[in-house]
């Protein structure tokens, strides 16, 4: 089945391949082969192989079912990026990176559970690590595409660290598991939480610190005010904001969330994109 969906169901402009190329952690689930972006996604206690691609004015969708909706959610169809633009088109450094990154959005994880397991993988590591134990984890402890929670929970700390090369995150892992499984961890119910509300239950679990909160708030439970920090970020706020003055993360996060406000989510996204992707290529 192939859906068409015009990009003006999108609140402000959308660039499939800006999305895909940011390296955002929904990003790591699609594969592009061909021209298309292909993945799995879950409808009604099955997961279908989706493909899409876009051109200038349209998205288009093949699946075996109408998957549109999902798709919306996840780049976040709704969030009004042209508010994020004109709030700041008078800042110097923000406004090159809206230049050049239009339609640069936000992706929501469609799968709760996933999202907190990937966030622990960030922990203290590069890109391409946290791909390949993303990887691993999903081939041993899932169906390729997603976590199976009951592997996990069952499984011994030493296995999940040598299969899936993760190091000491395993017993974080394995801990998220049970919380998950013994209903002791409710992901729907830290979405319909406030965002300090939520990250203050997140930063109670064991191998949860402020970063990996953070990006769990931001890309799997959809809260559009929070900065997730990490060198990137921290080297651009000092250089652009502070005149290169030595800052700690709790004031850099601070002055963050005071001057983005509700877009902090989607300034971070510029800035870690502008930062790796185009300012170190120059």
């Amino acid at each position: 089945m192939l859906v068409k969906i015009s990009k003006i169901k999108f609140n402000g402009p959308f660039n499939l391949k800006l999305c895909m190329d940011s390296e955002q952690c929904p990003t790591d689930l699609w594969q592009f082969e061909n021209g298309k972006y292909k993945t799995f996604i879950k409808f009604r206690n099955k997961w279908i192989p989706v493909a899409i691609w876009e051109n200038s004015d349209t998205l288009f969708i093949d699946s075996e079912r109408d998957i549109s909706d999902k798709i919306l959610y996840q780049f976040w169809a709704d969030y009004d990026v042209l508010d994020f633009y004109s709030k700041f088109k008078k800042d110097k450094y923000l406004s090159k990176a809206i230049q050049v990154l239009q339609g640069l959005r936000v992706m929501r994880n469609l799968d709760l559970n996933w999202g907190i397991f990937e966030a622990i993988l960030t922990q203290n590591s590069s890109i391409k690590r946290i791909r390949k134990m993303e990887r691993n984890l999903r081939k041993f402890y899932g169906n390729g595409s997603t976590i199976a929670v009951q592997k996990l929970v069952s499984a011994k700390e030493s296995e999940v660290e040598k299969k899936c090369k993760v190091g000491y995150r395993a017993r974080y892992l394995i801990n998220v598991a049970k919380l998950l499984n013994n209903k002791k961890l409710n992901l729907e119910n830290l979405a319909r939480m406030s965002t300090e509300e939520a990250r203050k239950a997140l930063l109670k679990i064991k191998g949860i610190g402020p970063k990996v909160a953070d990006i769990i708030l931001l890309y799997t439970l959809g809260k559009p005010d929070t900065f997730p920090m990490d060198v990137w970020l921290k080297r651009a706020l000092i250089r652009e904001y502070f005149g290169e003055k030595k800052i700690g993360n709790q004031k850099l996060r601070d002055f963050a969330l005071n001057y983005f406000g509700k877009h902090a989510g989607i300034a971070h996204l510029y800035m870690f994109y502008y930062e790796r992707k185009i300012l170190s290529q120059n």
